[in-house]
């Protein structure tokens, strides 16, 4: 690849994008007039608008660059493990996006606090949110210098660092002054963008075949880097193997399902739609999208190892990521490469931002909740900026100290830790008897295994996509989400039946909200959630209002 001429193209566009975006966030920050026009832009997206954004929020850059790369070295087995990103769209299309959205809070924690101790609710939805954000921040920005150098050919560390922290600082400038409106709008850009320049690629790899897919699949089969047992690409085996191999692999199928459908940067855009409706109708769309995706990430990897063979495909991760870059240099030269490179630095931008703004809202609504005061939405509005600034920065400067090191094992740890969230909002949503002590055994309970079970598992040690590759201390293969999931709903069970505690009113007023809507508060309305707000009157009236 001629990189100079990639990475000037690519900083062309990057700057570009910057400019425009910059824009786009000013505009939106004209409408930010209360906190939650900050937080939630007023609760006023619309279902399409929010699909997209819901989309966009899900394409990280192992996503779109490794899946094309996995897929060229590993066939049938890597679309069947991307099958699993999209399976767990169900679950929030199905469980959580119109509950969440009715009962109209801006942190799980307000869905903690209607059936728990206000206190420790706040306290496990604060915990869990920065916990998530730190180890994601940490993996988004390694993911920057991932991109300066399968793109734009940058080895440079002191480079590397330099493109690190501006994109650390532009993601905590553009929520500072586009809040969740302006977010919105870059996840829509971003959406668009993938969607066009994946349609692209793929048209092209088939055009290269005149539209035949089948020698497409042969050329691919005949061109692919040799298994060890012999596998085949188009057949399965070559990721999950036999024996214990496919049990370690189904852990990460397993991981996937329940890890993404339970973060809370995504339970925010719930939140955001005008209804529980259009957010049910959001995550049904955007799930809809993936399925085109995924056979689209499938038919250029499968291009890829066709076009350049199976020795061009590296076989770990990230020597994966080079994949794309390099189809795109044999499909379109410089250009193509710099497009690809300033669609990487956008795709991971876009999830930092999302991700501040999620560690934002709970910083400073779960905090205000537990030190209670009078409604003062101007200063709880300044405090919500003034924590982007500091959240930001922090995370900005964390990425540039833990550049140098091997990270990306807290991909596979933040997805598990993920994990740990779905067992508390689904005993909270539906479980009557859940109290306090269960979800301090859910939150806390399910940290500590998932953070024993890391320790001692391949992604810590003993592999070559290890934190620790160079010490081998690893007792386990498979993904500690495996155990640690079940685990967690059993110790969400034996804390809640321990206590005697019982919130029936808060039950029932969690089941009208999340159901009807009824009760929920309005978009304008900024204070923190309180004590059960739906009467005896009003519960009546609850088969009328279902939305």
């Amino acid at each position: 690849m001629n990189n100079g001429a990639a990475a000037t193209i690519g900083t062309v566009i990057t700057v570009v994008l910057i400019v425009a975006l910059l824009g786009v966030g000013l505009a939106a920050r004209r409408a930010q007039r209360t906190p939650t026009d900050f937080y939630l832009a007023g609760r006023r997206v619309g279902a399409w608008q929010n699909a997209l954004a819901l989309f966009a929020g899900f394409i990280l850059l192992s996503t779109l660059f490794t899946m094309v790369g996995h897929n060229a070295l590993n066939g049938f087995d890597a679309f069947l493990f991307s099958a699993a990103f999209a399976v767990s769209w169900l679950i929030a299309l199905l469980v959580f996006a119109g509950p969440l959205r009715n009962v109209g809070g801006h942190t799980i924690g307000d869905v903690f606090a209607l059936r728990t101790g206000q206190r420790p609710a706040r306290v496990a939805s604060l915990t869990v949110t920065l916990l998530l954000y730190v180890t994601y921040t940490i993996v988004m920005l390694n993911a920057i210098g991932i991109v300066s150098r399968v793109a734009f050919g940058v080895e440079s560390t002191a480079v590397q660092t330099v493109v690190v922290a501006a994109a650390g600082i532009f993601a905590t400038v553009f929520v500072l002054i586009g809040g969740m409106q302006g977010l919105t709008r870059l996840l829509v850009v971003k959406a668009a963008l993938v969607i066009a320049v994946l349609a692209g690629l793929t048209v092209a790899v088939l055009a290269k075949y005149r539209l035949d897919v089948f020698q497409l699949l042969d050329d691919a089969q005949a061109n692919r880097l040799p298994h060890p047992a012999g596998y085949d690409l188009l057949g399965p085996g070559r990721e999950y193997g036999e024996g214990g191999q496919r049990v370690v692999h189904l852990s990460k199928l397993f991981a996937a399902v329940v890890g993404h459908a339970a973060l809370p940067y995504m339970f925010m855009r719930h939140f955001t739609a005008t209804s529980g409706r259009d957010a049910r109708r959001s995550a049904g769309w955007a799930g809809i999208m993936f399925v085109p995706f995924y056979l689209c990430t499938a038919v250029v990897g499968f291009g890829a190892v066709a076009l350049l063979g199976g020795q061009n495909i590296g076989p770990i991760p990230p020597l994966r990521d080079l994949t794309l870059p390099r189809l795109g240099d044999q499909l379109g030269g410089a250009w193509l490469v710099g497009l690809l490179g300033a669609l990487g630095l956008l795709v991971v931008t876009g999830v930092l931002a999302a991700l501040l703004i999620s560690a934002v809202t709970s910083l400073t609504r779960d905090v205000r909740a537990m030190r209670p005061q009078p409604a003062d939405p101007a200063e709880e509005l300044r405090a919500a900026r003034r924590n982007t600034v500091i959240i930001g920065l922090a995370g900005a400067v964390l990425g540039v100290v833990l550049l140098p090191y091997n990270t990306h094992a807290l991909i596979p740890i933040t997805v598990d830790l993920g994990g740990i969230i779905l067992p508390a909002v689904l005993y909270a949503l539906f479980w009557k008897r859940f109290n306090t002590a269960g979800l301090r055994w859910t939150i806390f309970g399910g940290i500590a295994v998932t953070g024993a079970l890391v320790l001692i598992s391949g992604l810590m040690s003993g592999t070559p996509v290890a934190m620790l590759p160079d010490v081998d201390f690893h007792l386990i293969d498979f993904d500690p989400a495996l155990v640690a999931v079940p685990v967690t709903f059993l110790l969400g069970y034996i804390g809640t039946v321990s206590s005697r505690e019982r919130n029936d009113a808060g039950f029932a007023e969690l089941q009208v909200r999340a159901f009807t809507g009824l009760g929920a508060p309005s978009p304008d309305d900024d204070r923190i959630p309180g004590q059960p707000t739906v009467t005896p009157a009003r519960l009546s009236q609850a088969g009328s209002d279902v939305r």
